[in-house]
């Protein structure tokens, strides 16, 4: 829970670094998953259903008034491999319900139970990187990614209203990033106000611990400098293995982008919920006290008129893109500097 002396984006520990995480076995299977149930969409597709919901994320520093989500995509593809404790590709099921996934875990938060939740990859070819920072969607009783939007979940995240509702989480990301040009791992563990720190590439197999529910982070530019501009992409782009070393972008049956494999960087995102006892996870899985949408908006509109803030009350507050910006400036938040080895790209007029 936040206090005078911490900042409420502040991860419970600074990311640990694990070499050589993945048997060679595992990561073979991994990567043959994302090279055969392909084509995946794009991880602004997955999360985003306008500019609004992504700006009440990302603390994008290019924010115009006319943009479209499809202004802020990047060549970052994303596939859920195990979602709420169900295995989507039967090859991973053994990997996902691992031990050495969960006990890292555990021992982060000093937590005696937990679960895997999910497991996801992401694969990025040649790019700049316009994140601002953000930082993963959190968990509270009755609320998480099955039934809230992300945006509404970095509203609740920023506002600190919720947290004695805050299931706790962690991750384990694996990238694999095999050149030391650019493409590493910014992180802000003392708040967004504060300097960022880094982790630079090459990244081989490489495992990072980390709290990132409460921690503002962002993928730096990766793959060869030269070739970062790609096309415009549209929220339809779908990207697909094209023999065993190469990958293609598509937007319907058109190509619009093709890269090799070793310019691309990927990771994949393992979180898991723990809990400090067994009260913590019978009160988790009895619902006993959950929190709905309904009464996440009542404390929000609440909170705002204790603030002074003048609005009218949405009928539809869930998707009304003039409310959903009212909460995103409400609760404005965002990294205040970037690495001198790694700037925040800016996006040509």
């Amino acid at each position: 829970m936040a206090t005078v002396n911490r900042h409420p984006l502040t991860p419970v520990a600074p990311p640990e670094v694990i070499q050589d995480f993945y048997t060679s076995e595992e990561v073979d299977t991994l990567f043959k998953v994302v090279r055969r149930d392909g084509p995946w969409p794009l991880v602004l597709a997955h999360h985003f259903a306008s500019a609004e919901e992504y700006l009440a994320v990302s603390g994008a520093k290019d924010r115009r008034p006319d943009a479209q989500l499809s202004d802020f995509a990047a060549p970052v593809f994303r596939g859920y491999l195990a979602r709420e404790g169900a295995v989507l590709h039967d090859d991973i099921h053994d990997i996902y319900f691992s031990r050495k996934l969960l006990d890292p875990v555990l021992r982060m938060h000093k937590a005696r139970y937990g679960f895997a939740h999910h497991m996801l990859f992401n694969l990025c070819g040649p790019s700049h990187s316009f994140d601002a920072g953000h930082f993963d969607s959190g968990n509270w009783r009755g609320i998480s990614s099955v039934n809230t939007p992300t945006w509404l979940m970095s509203v609740m995240a920023k506002s600190g209203l919720f947290d004695a509702w805050e299931v706790k989480s962690g991750q384990v990301i694996t990238y694999f990033y095999d050149c030391d040009t650019d493409g590493g791992f910014t992180y802000w563990p003392d708040g967004p106000e504060l300097p960022p720190r880094r982790l630079p590439a090459p990244f081989r197999n490489t495992a990072v611990l980390s709290d990132n529910s409460r921690m503002y982070h962002r993928r730096e530019a990766n793959g060869p400098r030269d070739r970062r501009d790609l096309p415009t992409l549209s929220m339809g782009s779908l990207l697909s293995a094209d023999g065993e070393g190469a990958w293609a972008v598509r937007d319907g049956g058109t190509e619009i982008a093709r890269f090799v494999h070793r310019d691309t960087r990927t990771l994949f995102h393992y979180t898991a919920l723990v809990f400090d006892d067994l009260a913590d996870v019978t009160g988790y899985l009895d619902h006993t006290d959950d929190l709905t949408s309904d009464t996440v908006f009542e404390m929000l509109i609440a909170d705002l008129r204790m603030r002074g803030v003048r609005f009218s009350e949405p009928s539809h507050p869930m998707t009304d893109r003039g409310f959903i910006t009212l909460l995103t400036d409400a609760y404005a938040m965002s990294p205040r500097a970037y690495p001198a080895e790694a700037p925040l790209d800016v996006r040509a007029a």
